[in-house]
């Protein structure tokens, strides 16, 4: 199986595995790019994803009314908890 399409079948069962009503993609540096290369933004639109945000972006807001779908690399920083705002 090659990388891209196992990219895509794996964001796909996120997805489908989060049930139906809107969502977020939360994702870091490294899984931004994987999904920018498995999907496009219509595609994943299309499946109710209706906002993408970085885990390091500053300006994030609490969207308590989204499912979250984070898609993250597992770094120390993250298992550590180092105040990522994943409460």
């Amino acid at each position: 199986m090659n990388a891209v399409l196992a990219v895509r079948q794996y964001v796909s069962k996120m997805i489908e595995d989060s049930g139906p009503g809107m969502k977020v993609l939360l994702m870091d540096r490294e899984t931004t790019g994987a999904v920018s290369v498995v999907y496009t933004q219509s595609e994943i639109l299309q499946r109710e994803v209706y906002l993408f945000e970085r885990l390091d972006s500053p300006n994030r807001e609490p969207m308590k009314h989204l499912k979250a779908i984070c898609f993250l690399r597992p770094t120390k920083v993250l298992t550590r908890g180092g105040g990522n705002g994943l409460e």
